[in-house]
């Protein structure tokens, strides 16, 4: 079948005419005659003529030429994105001083016989500090209290004394007593085992296996538990045997009520927060332990624990590594002291340069007395004086560029950025190669370090969540797709679509976006800001499976940054008035519970008859989780519309496609939400899901019941 000619343009000769009769009122209202015997009328037609038949042999060059028009206006194929996942670090044993593991650690998947390792590397260096423990408040909760209803106590100088007793709720306990311990240093991204010597209390009235107590720290905004999900924590035990060792909820004190040992793995999210202890403002990094109950009808305190003192210690780590390894201090060549020289790198696709830090990812040119200069990259030239020591680097083929001379129509030429001395060394400090989709590693997997230095005391190495975000180099189809799309919007954003085929322009993690305007009000002076606000979907490797919820809505750092990226792209290209938001949308997780009845089959065995079934049951739910897709799904297969409801109707007829069916007997939805504590929860069943439009559905783990007929 011969390949079909691309469209860059679809407009006809009547669209042509018709669309300048259009702009007729706005550009001059004065002529109101538009009949064909107007002679306006008549050049308006003789234009359009002449534009059509440019618009026919541009829709008719051939595919190469199609290539290189899109390569003159500034369009190139995407490179390959990288997966990104948070990286642990466990020391064989708490460090007395500041252990560093460098910027570039590389850590890597096993390898097996039909599958090469994937290498990861630490994004910045994780400084694992000794925790220095320097406030302990108690917060006691009391009716009439002033402020926000807490009797504020400081007992940090009694840590100090040789038999301290800390009562730390009341002596008859109420739910929202707590304790605070603040760290001089910002904790976040620590593993921290803290040393609790406590009082055992004779007849404590609570389950000692689950006691009503909740560790938790400030993420900059509010409270947030300091368990990790329960998936991180089913792999952390079974790799520590600490963590086994100390239960469920990493705590051996039985609720306080002997002396044990507390695992607090602390999120990167903490942050430094002033605590108002009555008329005192004390900034620390603070974790907090609250007594209160998690169950109504779970037993509370009738006496308060007593703790003699607090040691605590860093055991680890946390950082993010990025689907790459890095190349450093690669020589391109010396300059042969011309214009527009052009140097390759040996290992594209090259990842975003990061130039902030000591050590940047940049060209150094050897001044010639030993020592070197770095120069700055540019998007392009254009502004580029003589003097200015720009250069250009294309990500995609690895190909370092350096200014050229032009002929100027005055018939002077005009030197855009400088050129290299003659016969001085070129070198790249340092970059990154990698990315793509087989960087979306599951969790557990990265558990192989590669880098020996600096790691010999470090225990062992894991992801406890998987690595997301991850995406192959845009597909020449793809491309000449967005090709015409790009001519079209020119790089201005002024409508809606314009936003959304930008922020993907921004960055290939963003799957979907949606534009939605957002009510303002007017200033002091009239004028109502345009506000915009965009909902990204990161892109995820799976189309019809389970989709993990931190594939979409991402850690922390790897969410913001994709904010940050999207948002600096469209600030250039928009409006100066316009006010942009930038975040992931409202996720609706869904289960279907349906039931299949299949035709009888009594010549087969049980065995059979159940694999059958199983077989059915897999099948259904891989239609569901295609379906209910929030990039891939909804009825035109471009991921769930914003918005809209799900019902009956739209499952009905997937689940009857499923080979063997008879009828289906029953559908219904359940809303899926995860607790503070993060169980998952099921809401009652339903008829009909309803979203906003911020809203986006999700599949969650759908339950199909197989019986014969």
């Amino acid at each position: 079948m011969p390949a079909t000619t691309p469209i860059v343009d679809p407009r006809s000769f009547q669209d042509l005419v018709d669309e300048a009769k259009r702009r007729i009122p706005q550009y001059c209202p004065e002529w109101t005659d538009h009949n064909v015997a107007d002679p306006g009328v008549t050049l308006i037609e003789l234009f359009a003529w002449m534009t059509d038949i440019l618009l026919y042999r541009l829709n008719n060059v051939p595919e190469r030429d199609f290539l290189k028009f899109l390569e003159l206006i500034g369009a190139r194929p995407s490179p390959p994105v990288p997966a990104s996942a948070e990286l642990t670090f466990w020391l064989t044993a708490p460090q007395d001083d500041l252990k560093v593991i460098g910027r570039g650690t590389e850590v890597a998947t096993r390898q097996t016989e039909t599958r090469a390792s994937v290498n990861f590397t630490t994004d910045a260096d994780l400084k694992i500090r000794v925790p220095n423990l320097r406030y302990c408040i108690l917060a006691r909760r009391r009716e009439g209290a002033p402020g926000d209803g807490y009797d504020y106590e400081d007992v940090t100088s009694r840590l100090q004394w040789e038999r301290a007793e800390i009562t730390v709720f009341q002596d008859v306990p109420v739910e929202g007593d707590t304790f605070y311990l603040g760290f001089a240093d910002n904790m976040a991204g620590h593993v921290i085992r803290l040393n609790l010597q406590c009082e055992t209390l004779r007849a404590p009235n609570i389950n000692q296996d689950d006691p009503p107590l909740t560790w938790e720290f400030w993420n900059g905004a509010d409270w947030a538990p300091l368990l990790p999900p329960a998936e991180e924590l089913s792999l952390l035990r079974q790799i520590e045997p600490e963590c086994a060792e100390l239960g469920p909820r990493l705590d051996n004190t039985r609720g306080l009520n002997r002396n044990g040992r507390v695992l607090l793995i602390v999120p990167r999210t903490c942050a430094l927060w002033e605590l108002r202890a009555g008329n005192r403002a004390l900034e620390a990094c603070w974790i907090r332990c609250r007594a209160a109950r998690r169950r109504p009808e779970e037993r509370f305190y009738d006496g308060s624990p007593i703790v003699h003192g607090f040691r605590p210690q860093s055991i680890g780590g946390m950082v993010t590594a990025t689907h790459s390894f890095e190349v450093i201090g690669e020589d391109l060549g010396r300059s042969d002291g011309n214009p527009a020289q052009h140097f390759s790198l040996l290992s594209p696709p090259i990842l975003p340069r990061r130039l902030s830090g000591d050590d940047p990812e940049t060209i150094e040119v050897d001044r010639g007395d030993g020592t070197f200069e770095r120069w700055t990259e540019v998007e392009d030239f254009a502004n580029s004086s003589p003097t200015d020591s720009h250069f250009l680097v294309d990500s995609l083929n690895g190909e370092v560029r350096f200014g050229p001379r032009i002929h100027e129509p005055s018939g002077q030429e005009q030197q855009y950025g400088r050129i290299p001395p003659k016969d001085r060394l070129i070198r790249f400090t340092r970059y990154r190669s990698g990315g793509g989709a087989v960087g979306n590693v599951g969790r557990g997997t990265l558990n192989v370090p590669k880098s020996s230095s600096g790691l010999t005391y470090v225990k062992w190495v894991n992801n406890l969540s998987p690595a997301t975000g991850g995406r192959d180099r845009e597909t020449l189809e793809a491309y000449k797709i967005r090709g015409p799309r790009l001519v079209r919007t020119r790089e201005v954003a002024v409508t809606r679509s314009d936003f959304e085929f930008l922020a993907r322009e921004a960055s290939p993690q963003a799957a979907r976006v949606s534009c939605i305007p957002v009510a303002a009000t007017a200033s002091s002076n009239g004028s109502i800001p345009k506000h915009v606000r965009l909902l990204l979907v990161p892109a995820v490797p799976t189309t019809d499976e389970y989709v993990p919820r931190s594939q979409l809505e991402l850690p922390d750092e790897v969410r913001r940054e994709l904010c940050r990226r999207v948002r600096a792209y469209l600030e250039e290209r928009c409006p100066l008035t316009t006010e942009l938001v930038v975040g992931l949308p409202d996720y609706h997780w869904v289960s279907v519970r349906a039931k299949l009845v299949i035709r009888a089959r009594p010549d087969l065995e049980a065995k059979d008859r159940e694999a059958r079934r199983v077989q059915l049951q897999n099948e259904a739910r891989r239609l569901l989780y295609k379906f209910i897709h929030p990039v891939t799904g909804g009825p035109d297969g471009s991921g769930w519309p914003f918005g809209k409801s799900l019902t009956l109707g739209d499952v009905y007829p997937i689940l009857q496609t499923v080979a063997h069916v008879e009828y289906v007997e029953e559908v219904r939805f359940r809303t899926v939400t995860i607790d503070a504590n993060g169980n998952r929860a099921l809401g009652s069943d339903e008829r009909l899901i309803r979203l906003n439009g911020t809203e986006v559905l999700c599949s969650d783990i759908h339950e199909i019941d197989v019986a014969e007929e």
